[in-house]
């Protein structure tokens, strides 16, 4: 099964997390996907917005699909969902098969505490 895990912490703690990461994969560990998030905010923006939730909650274990294939699922026009798959795929939640779009994981696991609101 492949997890997404997100995370939201601050660019310093990323960076120790990311370098201590980089020594585990020298030794041969498997690392696994993850993106940070600096704030709560920022991850609530580029994934959490309930239209952006729905798309990935649509494409959760589905084949790639076109956007307008995506658009008809959804129940929305095109240009907006659209507008949400270019900012999930530079957001790295969604990856492109082609011309196609892919959520590349089966499961994605948040995890951030309610201080990290105040950063």
């Amino acid at each position: 099964m492949r997890v997404l895990t997100i995370r939201v912490m601050t660019v310093d703690d990323a960076f120790r997390v990311a370098m201590a990461d980089a020594s585990r994969a020298m030794n041969g560990d498997f690392i696994g996907a993850e993106l940070v998030f600096p704030t709560v905010e920022q991850l609530a923006k580029t994934m959490l917005a309930p239209n952006r939730w729905q798309i990935i909650k649509a494409m959760e274990g589905e084949p790639a699909v076109s956007i307008r294939e995506l658009s008809r699922t959804v129940k929305r026009d095109f240009r907006g969902v659209y507008n949400d798959v270019q900012a999930l795929l530079s957001g790295g939640v969604l990856d492109k098969e082609g011309d196609k779009i892919v959520l590349p994981y089966d499961r994605i696991h948040i995890e951030f505490n309610s201080d990290d609101a105040a950063a």
